[in-house]
């Protein structure tokens, strides 16, 4: 038989457990969708305390991809034989 406070210390584990994997699945997402480093943004959301610092971080991020996209719009656009805009 198992000990009671075995039981006791899975079960106040486990809702940190949870909240980790859906934040860790959430920093997967959310890194695939900005265009960053997914493997590292998924390690890091799957930290307890961490993750929460990497939501702040995707809250104010840039979209990489988005801006990948623009500059070649822009680039496009301008051609080689128009002078830079300021």
């Amino acid at each position: 038989m198992q000990p009671i406070y075995q039981a006791s210390l899975l079960a106040s584990l486990l809702p940190l457990l949870l909240t980790s994997a859906v934040m860790g699945v959430t920093a997967f997402l959310l890194a695939r969708d900005k265009g960053r480093n997914v493997t590292l943004w998924t390690v890091l959301g799957l930290i307890p305390f961490v993750n929460f610092l990497c939501f702040s971080f995707f809250i104010g991020a840039a979209n990489l991809r988005a801006e990948r996209k623009l500059d070649e719009l822009l680039a496009r656009h301008d051609g080689p034989g128009r002078p830079d805009r300021v």
